[in-house]
């Protein structure tokens, strides 16, 4: 990794009050500049502007080997002891760089296109539907418990074939390496945590394969183990990491995709209402929640070598954050962007990334989020926040809510 410091100060990009509303703190690094030093775990350098964000992303001199990285926030002598969480990491199609990646990518692309994922709408609806029962009776309900937690893992199970029990083993784990990959500033102890978690995941997904080499289903896990594309097949250990990926992905993006756009709905009362007389509009509204609250608030990347970036000369192995959260808010892209407007055309946001990692899972957390926020807007006509202040989990990179309190 590179040691090269910058001749510039770090700039403090977490100052008090960034996890409660970074939207301020993300202008003004976007008026005063396209790159930034910030004080991000031992430091690195920040792109906030959406056009930087969406072309440098797509850059072949950047790499996404960044599991390494992730250990430098550790005291230099403790980072042996978290090699296999890195090793593990880094077998993610999400931390593969191309060829490797072109290879994984092609071979699951099957298990997630348009059309699969579209085929689970009725399946899905029947999930919501069975979750929103007990709140048909209630007056007062916590969404992210009641919906937004167990929604996402319970979709992304079923299509993985798992059975029923244990899931909320599965929330722990996988909670567990999201406060690791979101914290730059993590402890040893999250570190530790999320070492025990992938390790317990892998073992859990060991044995969920054996099962099904003995004994094929309908379920993702079947597929991947019949996909083969000019000779090409998932080895064990890739087949274990990408489960474990999928697993983590399906349901730490979405369940604050679902959490954090019904807590904008509910701020934006004018705005609910009109997604509630026009549910047609829920495919555009939930591309415009994931614009103005991005469950993912940056994506990071390594160079390869030696390059000027935005005006600023980097050196191999430097880290850069891309600011996922700035470059949906960038008023040079998006008109008003600080106004929540569901029927916002030409909104190509960056809350899937952008380039070859852009999330291959997004088709079906798109549909998850429709799903579940529509039926919550007709279902509770007289839904409201039952608090003002959002309590937002303490996560800097998968913003999300720790809890949502409604009077329904």
């Amino acid at each position: 990794m590179s040691t090269t410091q910058p001749s510039a100060a770090k700039k403090t990009l977490f100052t008090e009050g960034f996890l409660q509303d970074p939207y301020p703190i993300y202008q003004r690094f976007l008026e005063e500049g396209p790159i930034h030093y910030v004080d991000w775990g031992p430091g690195m350098w920040a792109v906030f502007r959406y056009a930087d964000c969406s072309s440098i992303l797509k850059d072949s001199r950047l790499s996404a080997k960044r599991s390494a990285a992730s250990l430098l926030a550790l005291p230099a002598e403790r980072r042996a002891e978290f090699a296999e969480l890195a090793r593990m990491l880094g077998l993610w199609m999400l931390f593969i760089d191309a060829p490797e990646h072109s290879r994984l990518r092609k071979l699951m692309n099957k298990g997630f296109s348009p059309a699969v994922a579209e085929s689970l709408r009725p399946q899905i609806e029947a999930i919501v539907d069975r979750m929103l029962e007990p709140l048909r009776r209630a007056s007062e309900a916590e969404l992210m418990h009641e919906i937004a937690h167990p929604l996402p893992v319970r979709v992304i199970a079923e299509m993985l074939g798992l059975s029923g029990s244990g899931q909320d083993r599965l929330v722990q784990w996988s909670d567990a390496i999201a406060t690791f990959i979101g914290n730059p500033r993590r402890t040893l102890e999250q570190t530790h945590r999320a070492q025990l978690a992938i390790v317990a995941l892998t073992e859990f997904f060991r044995g969920a394969v054996a099962e099904r080499r003995r004994r094929r289903g309908r379920d993702l896990i079947s597929l991947l183990l019949d996909i083969e594309e000019d000779g090409e097949v998932l080895t064990e250990e890739e087949l274990y990491a990408q489960c474990v990926m999928l697993l983590f992905g399906g349901h730490e993006t979405t369940r604050n995709l679902i959490g954090n756009g019904m807590q904008a709905l509910l701020q934006h009362p004018e705005e609910l209402s009109r997604l509630r007389d026009q549910p047609e509009m829920i495919r555009s509204a939930v591309e415009e929640l994931l614009r103005y609250e991005s469950p993912v608030q940056y994506a990071g990347r390594i160079l390869k070598d030696d390059m000027e970036l935005c005006g600023a000369r980097l050196h191999q192995g430097d880290v850069i954050a891309f600011m996922l959260g700035a470059a949906n808010r960038d008023p040079q892209q998006f008109e008003d962007p600080c106004r929540l407007n569901l029927t916002r055309r030409n909104n190509a946001h960056l809350a899937f990334g952008a380039g070859p990692h852009f999330c291959i899972g997004n088709q079906l957390a798109r549909l998850e989020g429709q799903v579940a926020i529509l039926r919550l807007v007709q279902e509770f006509p007289r839904m409201q926040l039952a608090s003002e202040r959002p309590e937002w989990a303490p996560n800097i990179g998968l913003r999300g809510l720790g809890a949502l309190p409604v009077n329904l």
